[in-house]
């Protein structure tokens, strides 16, 4: 079920890192119960020289999720593959709290792969059992059910791996 109005809500790929900071500091907090931080500034501060990087590089883009004029979620997609030895991943997703579960992830989801044709990737902490689910669920209505759910010693979760080919 679509609960997503189509008229309020846009995808669109940002240049910069400027308009999603806020949002990728709440991100940050979600992400900080999944793994052990021993110092919680020095990890924040890390992540966002990291994301700095998707300003300057080609191969890193961000797409920002915006309902009316609020950014409710972004995608972030590089080329740092733990499972493909090439294509795309998914480096980092959200959607913020109050619009889990109404479609926007998916469309987000959907709108990303549809983007770049080739090898696909997303990894996911076992820690994170509502991500599992919900790519698990994505992913597998996308392919119709063609992928392929990895694990690797190095890698404590889930790569749900496909192709997306060119459309004719």
């Amino acid at each position: 079920m679509n609960n997503t109005r189509d008229y309020a809500w846009m995808i669109t790929r940002i240049k910069t890192i400027d308009e999603i900071k806020s949002i990728f500091k709440a991100y940050l907090k979600y992400m900080s119960q999944f793994f052990e931080i021993a110092h919680y500034d020095s990890w924040c501060k890390g992540a966002l020289k990291n994301l700095q990087r998707y300003s300057m590089a080609d191969d890193r883009h961000i797409y920002i999720l915006k309902e009316s004029l609020v950014i409710i979620g972004f995608a972030m997609i590089n080329k740092h593959l733990r499972f493909n030895t090439d294509g795309f991943a998914v480096a980092e997703f959200y959607i913020q709290k109050g619009y889990e579960k109404k479609g926007y992830g998916r469309k987000l989801a959907e709108h990303v792969f549809e983007k770049f044709p080739g090898n696909w990737e997303v990894a996911v902490t076992l820690k994170n059992s509502s991500a599992l689910i919900f790519w698990e669920q994505v992913v597998s209505s996308y392919t119709d059910g063609k992928f392929i759910k990895k694990q690797k010693a190095s890698f404590s979760g889930y790569g749900f791996v496909f192709n997306k080919g060119l459309k004719k």
